[in-house]
């Protein structure tokens, strides 16, 4: 039924129609036609909807009536199927721009982030300036890649795992998921421990147990709701952050800053050179650690969306919260009070910050503690909704099962992980950083080679050539051997380069020794670029596609 039309007040009347009584019957027929139109508009989008729906209950298979079930009680049900066009969101520029800047601020300004900046004085014997100028241009470079894999979202309205099908194929993509759901781990793993940390310095007869099983299970919850959810929460909860770690910085003072506190100690020459190249690799990971899942949180968003907003936006959100949370991590470094330096080498990340804020604020800090305990939450919350979405890309059979299986597997998994390290957040940390920077590394080189180069507009497999809803069938997917044979390249020079606590590969020693000087990040690049470059042009010319 129409809406009845409210007549204009005759004193707000055009005067034609004040002139001409018929007008106004006209233009009431004309409103009441349009109003008819939207409700017709309305009903067919509600058809698709329902449509759509269905084809998502059906893709489900034997689990379709429950997918049915938790759709009404508006869990996400979508997993890593396209998001078509009319469904999705259609917001203002600045309104777009401002949800990007906002979510990317809240999952990098989490209590977690806070643990690498301090890296390069702890393992690397930086001092304070050198550390700085580190974690500013590695975080700059990383997050370049990480933004530009933002843009393929609304470019595709597919998940980034789900567009690197196009070329993988399914065993390319086997691999990228099965990496990306050893890194999404990791990341869910550090995260986790560095909130029991925070719980535990508030009372320090509270394990870290209790700690890790009560974020896990607070993180899991929430992704269940999905991808929506999401965006609601990390609108707003990355302020509460900002403002504790001005606190923090504030507070700190009393620990006695001294920002030349670790130069004597600092290496030199060919042995300077290698660690800085090492803590570099550390940065350049925690910029494009987001990568693997950069699109995921845009794919809902127009394809006409300006690119530039895409990874404007992007940058914007990613480099400021990581380089400013890295920098505040920084100065725990030449803190020279010694309560405060105890409290760093005894009790870690969780333990310097509840010096800083329980020493200094009391009872108030106890409240910011508790405050950032839980500010993991945001950081562990893409982790988890990605993590758990790569393994549901390992085999399209598993595309049938829901989402929500995947989302309660994933944190079990990693709450067991966490239990059995949460004694080794540093050397986890530091090792895992250096090892997600190959992986990334070589990630966005195929990809982007594929989607900006190959299916350009006039390339290869461009324009008509190319259709993003062939996402579910390999039949029309690339076979997957240029990308295969890529990685099984740039893996052995990856290794050749890479120098860790645990190994160092003879072209890292030639940099420096006897800890040798990372290249794994630089190399993986650069081989992945130039092998899939030329086995992808061959895949193209004798399968074509």
């Amino acid at each position: 039924m129409a809406a009845a039309v409210r007549p204009l007040p005759l004193e707000t009347r055009p005067l034609s129609v004040l002139s001409e009584p018929s007008a106004v019957a006209e233009d009431e027929e004309k409103a009441l036609s349009s109003l008819d139109n939207k409700e017709t508009d309305a009903s067919v989008n509600s058809t698709q909807s329902k449509d759509s729906l269905e084809g998502v209950v059906a893709a489900h298979g034997a689990f379709g009536k429950l997918t049915r079930y938790l759709a009404q009680l508006g869990v996400e049900t979508r997993s890593t199927e396209r998001i078509p066009e009319d469904e999705r969101d259609q917001l203002s520029l600045p309104r777009l721009v401002a949800r990007q800047i906002m979510f990317w601020f809240s999952v990098n300004l989490s209590f977690s982030c806070l643990g690498t900046g301090m890296l390069g004085g702890m393992y690397f014997t930086l001092d304070f300036p050198t550390s700085m100028a580190v974690i500013w241009l590695g975080t700059a470079l990383g997050v370049c890649v990480s933004a530009t894999m933002a843009t393929l979202g609304p470019r595709t309205g597919l998940r980034t795992m789900a567009a690197s099908r196009f070329a993988g194929g399914w065993p390319g993509t086997a691999i990228f998921s099965i990496l990306n759901a050893m890194t999404q781990l990791m990341y869910a793993v550090t995260t986790v421990i560095v909130g029991a940390q925070a719980l535990r310095s508030i009372n320090h007869d509270v394990s870290l147990v209790v700690g890790i099983v009560i974020l896990t299970v607070v993180v899991a919850l929430l992704c269940i709701w999905g991808y929506q959810f999401l965006h609601l929460w990390e609108r707003y909860a990355w302020i509460v952050c900002f403002i504790i770690y001005c606190i923090v910085l504030g507070l700190g003072t009393r620990g006695q800053y001294d920002v030349h506190a670790g130069t004597a100690e600092m290496a030199t020459a060919r042995e300077l050179q290698g660690n800085v190249l090492s803590f570099l690799g550390i940065m350049f990971s925690v910029g494009s650690g987001w990568t693997s899942i950069a699109a995921d949180y845009n794919m809902t968003l127009p394809h006409t969306t300006p690119t530039w907003a895409i990874w404007v936006s992007s940058f914007v959100g990613m480099y400021l919260p990581i380089a400013f949370t890295c920098s505040v991590s920084a100065t725990f470094n030449i803190l020279t009070a010694p309560d405060y330096v105890s409290a760093f080498e005894e009790e870690s990340l969780g333990g310097v910050v509840g010096h800083i804020l329980i020493t200094n604020a009391g009872g108030f800090g106890k409240f910011l503690m508790v405050l950032l305990a839980f500010s993991t939450v945001s950081a562990n919350i893409p982790n988890t909704y990605s993590g758990a979405l790569c393994l549901q890309t390992l085999h399209p059979w598993l595309m049938k099962i829901p989402r929500i299986f995947f989302v309660i597997g994933f944190a079990a998994i990693y709450l067991v992980v966490a239990l059995v390290g949460r004694e080794h957040f540093s050397e986890i940390l530091s090792n895992f950083s250096a090892i997600l920077a190959y992986y990334t590394a070589f990630l966005s080189a195929i990809v982007f080679i594929e989607v900006l180069w190959f299916r350009r507009a006039n390339g290869p497999l461009g324009g008509s050539k190319t259709n993003w809803d062939d996402v579910t069938d390999y039949k029309k997917l690339p076979p997957g051997f240029a990308c295969t044979a890529s990685i099984v390249c740039t893996i052995p020079l990856i290794v050749l380069s890479m120098a860790e606590t645990w190994y160092t590969g003879p072209i890292a020693l030639a940099i420096s020794k006897p800890y040798g000087g990372d290249l794994g990040f630089e190399v993986s690049a650069g081989m992945a670029t130039i092998t899939y470059f030329v086995f992808r042009h061959f895949e193209i010319r004798y399968f074509g596609r």
